[in-house]
């Protein structure tokens, strides 16, 4: 057994550098301005449609921040997606999810008091972006003065400069997404770890006791989803929630088809949200 173990251990570090130089190849289209080599559009582009953004009613979210009892600083959350959120596509822009984690993560904070006074609430999230979701969740803890540890994936890198699609890319030039962050930095510190790779190699690699909450944003195939969720549901406990973005059957069946098959086979209670006609949330609190 001992001749065993030194054997495993010996051909793990020789197969380490190979390991390594696999992933730089297989993440390096990440690090060669995945959004384009310069600014997508001018500035006065982003304030323009930052303020049709902002026009924007959303009857049930609305509803259902009142439900919960707790809303986001909306002066907060525009300034915020002003610099992550804002961005040039064919899609409509929609940063409404921001309100639904906040108020979402809020109430489950207040409804599960901490059993000692330093217990920390773990949150992970797939699909980073530029951070503008990981800090809505980071925001609700810091209201709540709660101690937590979000955990979000991503296959972009933190500490590369490019260019982002958004306004800071005139004010700023290239930036790394930690500098693109940087007014928000205190709850970065406090609250966010920025994990880079594919979620199929990098959810296994990291163990929890417990996942109170999780934001699954990733790759929005039925298999995808599933994985993410097998990753995650297998540290949850009854009450723990797990939120998912971009319900919409007409753009992603995949994705909806999972979120059914969970919920009905899992049990999983489910309040399903609309923002518009192309952007569908569902809450799903494990029972």
């Amino acid at each position: 057994m001992t001749l065993l173990r030194s054997l495993q251990e010996r051909v793990a570090i020789r197969l380490t550098p190979l390991r390594l130089k696999l992933e730089e190849w297989a993440n390096k289209p990440w690090y060669d301005h995945p959004f384009g080599p310069k600014p997508s559009g001018t500035a006065n582009k982003y304030q323009k449609l930052a303020e049709q953004i902002q026009r924007q009613n959303y009857p049930e979210i609305e509803c259902f921040e009142r439900d919960s009892g707790f809303q986001i600083p909306i002066d907060w959350l525009d300034e915020l997606a002003f610099q992550t959120q804002v961005v040039i596509k064919s899609s409509p822009l929609c940063y409404a999810h921001g309100r639904v984690l906040y108020s979402t993560l809020s109430n489950y904070l207040q409804h599960h008091p901490p059993i000692q006074p330093m217990e920390r609430i773990t949150i992970w999230e797939t699909g980073t972006a530029r951070g503008f979701s990981a800090l809505c969740m980071a925001k609700a803890l810091q209201d709540q003065q709660r101690s937590g540890l979000i955990v979000t994936f991503d296959v972009l890198p933190h500490q590369t400069t490019m260019y982002w699609n958004c306004v800071a890319d005139h004010e700023r030039g290239a930036l790394t997404r930690a500098e693109l962050l940087y007014p928000w930095r205190e709850l970065l510190e406090t609250y966010i770890i920025f994990q880079q790779g594919d979620t199929r190699l990098e959810l296994p690699k990291l163990k929890a006791e417990r996942i109170h909450f999780a934001f699954l944003d990733g790759a929005h195939t039925y298999e995808d989803v599933m994985f993410e969720f097998s990753q995650v549901e297998r540290y949850q406990l009854s009450g723990d929630i797990i939120v998912y973005d971009d319900y919409t059957h007409s753009l992603y069946p995949g994705l909806v088809k999972a979120v059914d098959e969970i919920c009905e086979q899992y049990h999983y209670r489910r309040t399903d949200l609309k923002a518009n006609s192309d952007r569908g949330y569902v809450v799903a609190v494990k029972e």
